[in-house]
Order: structure tokens, then sequence, then C-alpha cells
């Protein structure tokens, strides 16, 4: 009897544990906005201008982080979609590149664009793994890695944390651009108003993805064969203060990738920011309490021997 306990207790230690996902992580002084999208679909061999534009704090930008062979990856963007359903999000998807030989969809700009914006929050949540997939971000801030649930469900967690939205959502920031050509090469024209609601110390990096909306892929190890909202570029955007200062803005050159199959590419630009510096709120005088510099240990040391005194 004991033999078989032992017998089926090492088995048991040799399955696949599903990875526990933990609560969600707030990444301080950074997020995205943007996530207007224009369609390139049916307009191959013709210069065709399309724009879209306008307050770009009322859609979510939703991103995941996922690979081909990833089977728990398929329940988290399941649960993603039902959590999303109805809702004004557009997703971007990501797949592994750097190191990849099962994955045909990700991007080297992806993979380096990703670990500079997360490598460091999922290597700590995720065995330091800086690509760690499943993973999924709200608004480029709001950061959950792997797939069993942290509350009632997947699809509760990631509602949730949809509704969690940040404050710079109130700073009625608009982003417009237009794209001037075909599906494979062509002019893109933006611009990003500067609202005088937007805080202080505050640096932006603007950059347009190039998604494809559905590759069929059978030879991935997950079985899901048709893979959606698919990142196949990730292009930096020169960016000039226009407009006496009110407005980024740039116009330039893009030659787009060709789709994995089908004709089914989309453009989609999304402004990161990063606060630099804690802002400080108008007549908010510093903690007078507080010791500055050097004099924090020497006042630290006169309080314990000032307490030894009293004590004697």
């Amino acid at each position: 009897m004991r033999k078989c306990l032992t017998l089926l207790l090492f088995v048991a230690l040799l399955l696949p544990a599903p990875v526990q996902a933990g609560a969600p992580i707030t990444i301080a002084n950074q997020g995205i906005l943007g996530g207007q999208m224009i369609d390139l679909a049916g307009i191959s061999n013709n210069s065709t201008t399309l724009s879209v534009g306008g307050d770009m704090t009322a859609t979510q930008v939703v991103e995941v982080y996922t690979a081909t062979w990833c089977e728990n990856c398929v329940d988290s963007e399941h649960a993603l979609m039902d959590a999303l359903e109805g809702e004004d999000a557009t997703v971007l998807v990501h797949h592994r590149y750097i190191g990849e030989s099962q994955d045909p969809f990700g991007s080297q700009a992806g993979d380096e664009r990703w670990i500079d914006l997360y490598g460091e929050t999922s290597a700590d949540v995720a065995n330091g793994l800086e690509r760690a997939a499943p993973t999924v971000v709200f608004d480029g801030y709001r950061f959950v890695a792997g797939s069993a649930p942290n509350g009632d469900s997947l699809e509760s967690d990631y509602s949730e944390m949809f509704a969690d939205k940040h404050e710079y959502r109130t700073w009625g920031l608009e982003s417009e651009f237009t794209w001037t050509g075909d599906n494979s090469t062509g002019t893109l024209t933006w611009k990003m108003d500067i609202h005088p609601e937007e805080p202080e110390g505050l640096t932006w990096v603007h950059r347009l993805m190039v998604v494809e909306h559905s590759g069929y892929f059978p030879d991935g190890g997950n079985g899901l064969e048709n893979y959606d909202d698919i990142v196949r570029a990730v292009i930096d955007l020169d960016a000039t203060l226009q407009n006496d200062g009110t407005e980024w803005g740039g116009e330039q050159a893009i030659t787009l990738p060709a789709a994995y199959d089908g004709d089914d590419l989309s453009l989609v630009v999304v402004h990161e920011w990063n606060q630099i510096a804690p802002i400080i709120e108008p007549g908010v005088e510093p903690d007078e309490g507080l010791l500055p510099g050097f004099l924090a240990p020497l006042g630290l040391i006169a309080l314990g021997a000032g307490a030894l005194v009293r004590r004697e």
C-alpha cells in the first residue's frame, strides 16, 4: 500500500501544474493611450486615403503576450474575450519571437518593446522570465501573468482590471492619423493634441502597430489553429512638437509587412507615456518633518541618544 501511495505521489509531482497568476500588478508611472484602428482590407494596389481620430481616452488598449505552443494561453485568451464582450477595447496580441522556433507571428521589434515596457515586472512574478506567456496588460500599466484565476474566475479578474481605469482618462487627449497608400506601402500622418489637463513631467513614445486580424497556423502545439489580433510589426514613429507646442505629430513613409495569410491588415497608433518625476501640486509644501539628506542619520542618532538619557 505504501509503495502504491509513493508511486502515485511521484507521478503527481511529474504532472504539469497550472501557472498561478496571482494578484494583478500596477506598474508605476507608465501607461498607454490610443487604440484607434484603420482597416486596410480591400485596398490592395490602390492609393487610398483613410483617416481616424478623436478622443483616445475612450478606448482601452489591451495587450496579450502568447505563443502558438502555449496551451494555457488559450484559456486566458478565451476568458479575456468573454470579459471584453461589448466593451470599447482594442486588443493587441504579441507573439514570442526571440529564440522562438515554433511561432511564426512575432517580431524582433515587438519582443524588444515588450521587454522594455514589461520585462522587469514579468521577471519579478514569472521566475525571471521577461516574456511570460500568457500575460495580459491593460492600458500599459495593469499587469497579470499566468492562467490560474486570482478571484472567482479569469473572466471576472479581467473584467475587474478593465474597470479599474487610470486617472489619465480624465485628461481629454485626442489623437488622429491618416494613411495614404495600400496594404503594402504608404505614408502615415499623425498628431496627438496636448491638452492643459495633461500632467507635467511626462515623456512620450509613439508607435504604429501593424495588426493582422486572423492567421491560420494549424501546426501550433496548443491546437488553436486560428490566431486573432496578431501584432505583425511594431514601428517607432518620429515625433516633433507642432502648433506652438500644443501637439505631437509627424509624417513618414512606411513599408508594411505582408499578411501571414489573406488580406486583413489594420493599423493602430499607440501613445506610450512615462512619468519621469513626481508631481508636486501647486501650493503643497514639502514635508517639513523629514530631515534632508545626510542630516537624517544624525537626527536618528540624536533621537536614540536622547532616549537613552531619559531612560537613565
